[in-house]
């Protein structure tokens, strides 16, 4: 007896998920966006469907920061995060804040931390479980990889000059500079990744590779730690070997902020330097060995069954990884944005042909 999503995908064969996949604009996946029809996908053994953000129809919401885009209809949320801000794309003094629409109905079963949950239950109680369905990761692919580099330096996209497949620094950002003794030794890692699930298994390959990584990627970090490989947060912020500063209202990334206190965190060690600033490879190397512990407090049994569909993790074929199941081949990985909203709105007016009634009132709080 899960809700109202469950009732649909029992009844359909499919969960319908937003998230911020590519369009035909595009020629890239950002790694942590693709990672939420995966993650759903696996947790559930449904194939998954893309709608939109805005909507009348019933949906799901999973990976990324996003519960902040979604308004109308019924959303179930699955370890989403979200800003603060409605807005949070604008110009700081454009920045509105961020409160449920009076058209959504939003159930929150699980979110990445207890920053998200205040806002995606607008302030009040929520179900009390944490975690970004990306931790679960390890369940379903553990492979052994062999280490190719000392370290690896995952970037934020707002770090990147393009959108290659190669990570190429803004001139700015001069800490990501890789002198030439060090070429083989210091992997610079984009989450720019080719439309394909075999590109997204490569990609976590790629981390895995690594003897030690920081990120300013949210998934960067989220990858590394579930696989247990040595990490700090990359931050912009001091100088060395530091204590994060875990309050929401403080000046570490909210996202950060967010994914730790949602593991009951109250401090984390991270490494401070200036983006304008040559980095000393050697002493980040033995910073990330001196102030890493393993993170091993994320209930994943929980944040499974919060799943707001019925639980059937997939599981490899014999000879296969979960890469060739076709949960997974079978996704559809970028989109015509003009034809989704379009479907999505025949599907919103057949849906409102057959309601018996008008819809209830709208209500935000916890799934039960």
């Amino acid at each position: 007896m899960r809700g109202s999503l469950a009732d649909y995908a029992r009844s359909n064969g499919v969960v319908p998920l937003g998230w911020a996949g590519s369009t035909m604009q595009m020629d890239y996946l950002n790694f942590g966006d693709a990672l939420s029809p995966v993650m759903v996908a696996l947790g559930c053994g449904l194939p998954v469907r893309r709608v939109p953000f805005k909507s009348a129809t019933l949906r799901m919401a999973a990976v990324g920061t996003i519960g902040h885009g979604f308004s109308g209809g019924e959303t179930w949320f699955w370890g989403t995060g979200s800003s603060n801000w409605a807005n949070p794309s604008a110009p700081a003094a454009e920045h509105l804040p961020f409160v449920p629409s009076a058209d959504s109905v939003f159930k929150v079963s699980a979110t990445r931390g207890p920053v998200s949950e205040r806002l995606l239950n607008g302030g009040g109680q929520g179900s009390g479980i944490y975690g970004d369905p990306v931790w679960l990761l390890p369940r379903f692919y553990a492979p052994k990889v062999e280490k190719k580099w000392k370290i690896g330096v995952i970037l934020h996209l707002s770090e990147l000059a393009d959108r290659t497949y190669e990570a190429h620094p803004r001139d700015h950002i001069v800490r990501c500079v890789v002198e030439p003794e060090y070429a083989d030794d210091v992997r610079l890692i984009t989450t720019v990744t080719p439309i394909s699930i075999r590109s997204i298994q490569e990609k976590i390959d790629e981390i895995l590779a690594c003897e030690r990584i920081v990120s300013t990627s949210l998934h960067g970090m989220v990858v590394a730690e579930s696989y247990g490989i040595p990490c700090l947060y990359f931050s912009p912020n001091g100088a060395g070997p530091l204590d994060l500063d875990l309050d929401p209202d403080g000046g570490t990334d909210r996202r950060i902020v967010d994914l730790y206190t949602g593991l009951g965190l109250k401090t984390r060690r991270a490494y401070g330097q200036s983006r304008a600033a040559r980095t000393d490879w050697d002493a980040l190397m033995r910073a990330v060995d001196a102030n890493w512990t393993p993170v091993d407090l994320l209930d994943g049994d929980a944040l499974l069954e919060a799943l707001p569909v019925d639980v059937a993790p997939i599981a490899a074929r014999p000879g296969e990884t979960i890469w060739e199941h076709p949960v997974l081949t079978g996704l559809t990985l970028q989109h015509d944005v003009t034809e989704l909203r379009r479907a999505d709105k025949a599907a919103s007016k057949a849906a409102a042909l057959k309601a018996p009634a008008s819809p209830a009132p709208a209500t935000i709080g916890a799934a039960k």
